[in-house]
């Protein structure tokens, strides 16, 4: 800690003019302090209240956006209420304090905008917003085994018992309340908020609305499926997680070999559009499998053999209509985590957010914003020649074609090499995919549909 803050004295004697909040006798205080100072102006509670007749409100879908397969269950609404606020309430600058099973139970949020504010680096801001959770968190911890032991009057326990009384749970007896608080305890967790990232979601996915819808309308599949994209990335077509998830849809290595090209001049799960049709024949398979939406999406995530080992467990028990709330309530698996049980009411709470941005964000995106399609090349080709025929008026031609990884000019793509363009090529060295064989085919082998054309040399 004393190197992080020597960094911030540094920053703050090079801006000492700039109206950040920290005050310099700040830095000459233990962490407790420091911390105090730089959250808790306002705690969020009001404001986490508040939003609850707003998302009501839309729960109930008052414009008839959203189809009726994807209603929120009443075992799931908590849980969707929850990453809904997430989604629409609350920026990366500010994390949620809850329990862990129990969604409804929120403790606290605390806010980091003054910090995010600030001249300080990325690094040195990350840093300290995390050293600082972990000082709220033990706090917290230090409240919750107070409570266990006996009455406590601290403002910490006072906080504590006010949530779990507008949350609606009793405290149990004497005897119970130890196993209770220390439950709480150990289920305590932080939420960091994601406003910000869906609003430049929303951004990312301009340009290529127009061309998604119309992939969803071939592959007769509900447009509610976009909101996964953005649970995985923010319909970021840059994205790459540490464990090689890459593309907006985040195929990983395995899967997208599945549907997807990749080789060392092409990776189609980097594609706005080509990993879209991707992730449309993986989740029609999924609906095929697992006969319900709820699981075939939740699959998305878990794969659908954990899903049909929970049910099978859960048959031999005597459960009948199975679907991702009996899961969570009752299937336990070591690979049926926060994440994976979350998923589905996360997809659901961004379900309505996208189908209600232009009220919650006051963002539209065109319905007509340039229609995309789908050229294989007809012989080998050098990008020194396809990059002339690829003159996109309404889009990024380097965005557009994501998927073809940083090459020379001269690099020579071999025949049936996919390039997306929003005006016509010609057909002398271009064929054109119809939308339909897109659907019949997986994406990686569309380059079959050239198999025995040829450029022509006139």
């Amino acid at each position: 800690m004393g190197k992080l803050i020597l960094v911030i004295l540094i920053a703050i004697t090079i801006t000492i003019s700039s109206t950040f909040s920290f005050s310099a006798e700040n830095y000459f205080q233990d962490d407790l302090t420091l911390m105090d100072t730089l959250n808790f102006k306002a705690s969020g509670k009001q404001k986490v209240s508040e939003q609850k007749s707003n998302f009501e409100h839309y729960l109930i879908d008052p414009h008839s956006r959203i189809d009726d397969a994807f209603n929120i269950p009443g075992a799931l609404n908590d849980r969707v209420m929850f990453w809904f606020k997430v989604y629409t309430e609350h920026s990366s600058s500010q994390s949620v304090l809850h329990d862990i099973d129990n969604l409804a139970l929120i403790y606290d949020v605390i806010d980091f905008t003054e910090l995010t504010k600030s001249v300080l680096n990325k690094n040195t801001k990350y840093g300290l917003q995390n050293k600082t959770m972990k000082q709220v968190l033990k706090k917290y911890k230090k409240a919750f085994s107070r409570l266990a032991k006996g009455k406590c009057t601290e403002e910490k326990c006072l906080s504590i018992l006010e949530s779990l009384k507008k949350a609606n749970i009793e405290i149990p007896s004497q005897k119970k309340r130890a196993k209770f608080f220390n439950v709480l305890s150990k289920n305590l967790r932080s939420q960091t908020g994601q406003k910000n990232h869906i609003k430049q979601g929303l951004k990312n996915l301009k340009g290529y609305n127009e061309s998604i819808q119309n992939l969803f309308e071939v592959f007769e599949l509900p447009k509610e499926l976009l909101a996964i994209s953005f649970l995985e990335s923010s319909f970021n077509i840059h994205a790459r997680s540490k464990v090689g998830a890459t593309g907006p849809w985040q195929f990983m290595n395995i899967i997208g070999k599945h549907f997807l090209r990749m080789t060392k001049q092409v990776d189609q799960r980097s594609g706005p559009l080509v990993s879209t049709a991707g992730a449309l024949h993986l989740l029609a398979q999924n609906k095929k499998i697992m006969k319900r939406w709820d699981l075939a999406v939740n699959a998305y995530n878990s794969g659908t053999g954990l899903m049909r080992r929970g049910i099978k467990r859960l048959r031999k028990r005597g459960f009948k209509k199975i679907g991702v709330a009996t899961l969570i309530k009752h299937f336990k698996h070591p690979n049926w985590g926060f994440a994976a049980k979350n998923f589905y009411s996360e997809f659901l709470a961004l379900v309505y957010t996208l189908n209600y941005r232009d009220l919650i964000f006051s963002q539209n995106i065109k319905k007509h914003d340039g229609k995309i399609d789908f050229y294989l090349t007809k012989c080998k080709i050098a990008l020194l020649k396809v990059i002339p025929q690829l003159k996109s008026t309404q889009h990024n031609l380097r965005n557009v074609n994501n998927h073809i990884k940083k090459q020379r000019l001269t690099t020579l793509f071999p025949k049936g090499t996919l390039f997306m363009s929003d005006v016509p090529l010609t057909p002398k060295r271009y064929f054109k995919v119809d939308p339909k064989k897109i659907r019949r085919r997986y994406p990686k082998n569309l380059y079959k549909l050239v198999k025995s054309q040829s450029c022509s040399k006139r």
